[in-house]
C-alpha cells in the first residue's frame, strides 16, 4: 500500500472568518480571503455565522460553497445559515475557490456573516490507513486522531519526539484534533476520488 503524508504545525482550533470576513449578506459572490484554505493547510469543513446588525432578521436563503476535495475533485455544498448562530457544513474541502449567496431577502437593514472553517484538520476523506505519526516538535498540547467511528488514539502532551506507528485502518475519514501550534507529520492512504456510476 502507498502512503502520502500530511504535515501540521499550526492551531486546528475553528476560525469564524478565514474565508469570509464580516461582509453584508447578499445574493451574490462574496470575497474569498486567504487562498481558501485553512490556517493548518489541511482540508476542513466550512461554517457560515450570521449575525443581525439591524431590526429583524433578514430571509437568511443558502450559501454555495464551491471548491476542491483532498483528492482533487471539484466539490460544492449548500449550507443553509442559522438565525443568529453558526451552521457547519459536511463536506470536506482542501481548497475554497468561491462562496456565493442564494435566496436573501433584507429585513430593515443589513444583517451580517462570516465564513470560516471549523475546528479539527482532516488529513484523509474515505477510508484507508493510518500509519504512523511524527513528533517533530514537541509542545505542551495533545493531539487526538479520530474517524467516523471515534477516537484511535490520542498523543500525550509533551510527548517525545518520534515516530509513533499506529497500522490501523480508518473509516470515513481521518481527523487531527489538537489546541496548540504542535508540528506533526501524519503518514497515512492518500484519499481517493469519489466515481459516480450511471
Amino acid at each position: 500500500m502507498s502512503f502520502t503524508r500530511t504535515n501540521i504545525s499550526a492551531t486546528t482550533a475553528a476560525n469564524a472568518n478565514r474565508l469570509v470576513t464580516s461582509a453584508n449578506m447578499k445574493v451574490g459572490a462574496y470575497t474569498v480571503v486567504n487562498s481558501g484554505v485553512a490556517v493548518h493547510g489541511a482540508g476542513f469543513r466550512v461554517t457560515v455565522t450570521h449575525a443581525t446588525v439591524a431590526v429583524g432578521t433578514d430571509t437568511l436563503g443558502t450559501i454555495v460553497v464551491v471548491g476542491t476535495s483532498l483528492a482533487g475533485q471539484s466539490v460544492t455544498e449548500t449550507i443553509t445559515p442559522t438565525a443568529d448562530g453558526t451552521a457547519t457544513g459536511n463536506t470536506i474541502f482542501k481548497v475554497v475557490a468561491s462562496v456565493t449567496g442564494a435566496g436573501w431577502v433584507i429585513a430593515g437593514g443589513n444583517d451580517t456573516i462570516t465564513v470560516g472553517t471549523a475546528a479539527d484538520a482532516y488529513v484523509m476523506d474515505g477510508n484507508g490507513e493510518l500509519f504512523a505519526v511524527v513528533i517533530n516538535a514537541t509542545t505542551a498540547t495533545s493531539c487526538a486522531l479520530a474517524d467516523s467511528a471515534g477516537t484511535i488514539g490520542t498523543l500525550k502532551a509533551s510527548i517525545a519526539e518520534n515516530t509513533y506507528y499506529y497500522r490501523v485502518s480508518c473509516s470515513g475519514y481521518l481527523k487531527v484534533t489538537h489546541a496548540g501550534t504542535s508540528n506533526i507529520t501524519v503518514i497515512h492512504s492518500p484519499s481517493l476520488p469519489t466515481y459516480v456510476t450511471t
